[in-house]
């Protein structure tokens, strides 16, 4: 599997995830790759992080990083990644390769 990010001004750091991805994983994921893109894509500007319901998302010890780092999050529904504008980059890449 692979977490990656993206925004209106470019895609980020990407990362290749071998088993399952738990809450301290998610945690090192954002520090060493979400953040960092968002400082390199976006500077100073505010800026809104969009993730989904997976479990390793909404861990208290992941919730609490977030507020931590006050990381702005978006309020997703799940059961919705048909909406999730990811799905339409990974798609394609897929096409691409």
């Amino acid at each position: 599997m692979v977490w990656g990010c993206m925004s209106s001004h470019g895609v980020g750091r990407f990362h290749i995830v071998s088993g399952t991805v738990k809450d301290m994983d998610y945690i090192e994921i954002l520090r060493n790759k979400m953040l960092p893109t968002a400082r390199d894509l976006l500077g100073n500007q505010s800026w809104i992080f969009q993730d989904d319901n997976a479990p390793c998302h909404r861990a208290k010890v992941v919730q609490k990083w977030l507020e931590d780092h006050t990381v702005n999050r978006m309020n997703w529904p799940g059961q919705s990644l048909d909406l999730n504008p990811i799905d339409s980059l990974w798609f394609k890449i897929g096409y691409e390769i």
